[in-house]
């Protein structure tokens, strides 16, 4: 019972967490600007780069990345942490992990803090996903970054990143349920990124 009690309130807070504007909290910082009447009038790394100032929107992209992969490294120090784990139990594995990262993602996207306004997510997903599979996002940043820099194709590279290291897992990861739930968390994220582009008139 203790288990699910200390679980239901990590979601919460991982959520919470996500809801967390760094881009709102950074721009604010930065020459008082209002990151939601800029641009695209989305909290995120793509509005400030473009919009605003491009160092500005690297950074905000670092720090949402190490927001979400921090998060997750700590959670898994602290929950299989064996005296917090003599107590609560087993939530501390992969399963429980991408649960609590993915709260964050979706807190990111959809912060209740903000009206639902949020960013795309994609430096916080990568955090995320990096987490679990470093290797096969690695290889997808790598290639993201040559379709970005040779072909200027930035929304080709943002669905690449967001759908394919699950599919590139599948060479690096033996357990199968995991790695469908991957699948499931990478198809949310990108039906969050599809909508947001169609409000956007980019598609």
């Amino acid at each position: 019972m203790l288990s699910i009690i200390v679980f239901a309130f990590l979601l919460i807070t991982s959520y919470l967490l996500g809801c967390f504007s760094t881009a709102k909290l950074i721009t604010k910082s930065y020459k008082s600007i209002n990151i939601y009447k800029v641009g695209s009038g989305l909290p995120d790394t793509q509005n400030i780069y473009i919009n605003i100032d491009k160092s500005l929107g690297i950074f905000t992209g670092i720090v949402d990345f190490g927001k979400m992969y921090f998060y997750i490294v700590l959670m898994s120090f602290l929950l299989n942490y064996p005296p917090i784990t003599d107590k609560i139990g087993d939530i501390g594995s992969n399963d429980h992990l991408l649960i609590l990262g993915f709260f964050m993602v979706i807190g990111h996207c959809l912060p209740i803090t903000h009206r639902f306004r949020g960013g795309r997510g994609l430096f916080t997903y990568i955090g995320f996903v990096l987490y679990f599979a470093p290797f096969p996002m690695m290889m997808i940043i790598v290639l993201a970054v040559i379709l970005v820099v040779f072909f200027k194709q930035i929304r080709f590279a943002q669905y690449m990143i967001v759908l394919l290291p699950p599919f590139i897992n599948f060479f690096f990861e033996d357990d199968a349920a995991f790695l469908a739930k991957m699948f499931i968390a990478a198809l949310l994220v990108g039906i969050i990124n599809l909508i947001v582009s169609k409000k956007l008139g980019e598609i």
